[in-house]
């Protein structure tokens, strides 16, 4: 009797846009926040729908059945993928209105991470919680409520990879706060019987709403070395400092890299708390720590693969 094959990433894939097709012929009689998510999914998920740089994407998963749609995006390939990384946004990015630019956003950092000699790089846009509006950021019932399905994900996914792969998170404002409650979920998970305990290997932060003091008493609590946790707020990022001061959350206690910009280089500084803010042809330009041509981007991708920031 032949073997079965052993799962893949890319059999979780196909089951996800079969259900998505599904859910396509179902969308009229859906309620508008789900004709919104499939709709955006659709949209990241055209080819002609970005740049011809950006690799293809593919559905992770579109979950219509809780209060609230929940999908992710994954480019490139992550069975074969050197490195992996799991993109965690923030405040209001929800699939249903940000997916597009999400997947956009985990695009170009693929890209910047070839560039920086990353082999095979696959990143997933994953938007699987419901990110709270800046009013509840300043709470972490969201990131505990949402943490389960996070360190669900990366647990089925990295049973499915070799050990190899370099894993890591790179988490922007709120997304942070949930990605730290997250690591600590399954820093203190035994290891379950016939697998091996999941690990991030690289954490990198940008425009943080801040991590709960607690999480950061014990270096060990986050599972991630102290020397692959890295940290940057714009110098006008007033929102993340704001949030910090009304959670009384604190940093994450990790390295600095430069975001701020490095004019010799060509490469521009992040100019507000969002993740992409530059418009082609504006008069005044502004940019967010994922923009193609920033210094935050370019330092994001050599941190996420596992190198160190040219600038700090």
């Amino acid at each position: 009797m032949a073997s079965t094959p052993p799962p893949t990433v890319a059999d979780l894939i196909a089951r996800a846009e079969r259900r998505f097709e599904t859910a396509t012929r179902q969308r009229d009689g859906l309620d508008q926040r789900r004709k919104a998510a499939i709709d955006g999914v659709a949209h990241a998920l055209r080819p002609t729908s970005m740049d011809a740089a950006i690799p293809a994407r593919s559905l992770l998963f579109l979950d219509l059945d809780g209060p609230e749609p929940l999908a992710a995006v994954v480019l490139g390939d992550p069975d074969t993928a050197t490195h992996l990384t799991w993109q965690v946004s923030g405040a209001g990015i929800r699939p249903g209105t940000a997916m597009w630019g999400s997947a956009r956003e985990a695009g170009e950092l693929l890209l910047a991470q070839q560039a920086a000699g990353a082999e095979r790089p696959a990143v997933i846009a994953w938007l699987g919680y419901p990110a709270p509006g800046l009013l509840r950021a300043i709470f972490n019932r969201a990131a505990r409520t949402a943490v389960e399905r996070l360190t669900h994900d990366i647990r089925r996914i990295g049973e499915l990879l070799p050990e190899a792969v370099h894993t890591a998170i790179e988490a922007h404002s709120y997304g942070a706060t949930l990605a730290a409650h997250a690591l600590a979920r399954l820093a203190a998970e035994p290891a379950p019987d016939g697998h091996r305990r999941q690990r991030i290997d690289t954490l990198a932060t940008t425009g943080s709403a801040g991590i709960p003091a607690r999480l950061l008493a014990d270096p060990r609590t986050l599972g991630v070395p102290v020397d692959r946790r890295f940290e940057a707020v714009a110098r006008r990022d007033l929102l993340a400092r704001c949030g910090r001061l009304l959670s009384g959350r604190t940093a994450v206690a990790g390295l600095p890299f430069a975001v701020d910009g490095h004019p010799d280089s060509g490469l521009h500084a992040v100019t507000g708390h969002n993740t992409s803010r530059y418009v082609p042809g504006a008069s005044h330009a502004d940019y967010g720590y994922r923009d193609p041509g920033t210094l935050s981007l370019d330092n994001l991708a050599r941190i996420l693969i596992g190198g160190a920031p040219t600038w700090t």
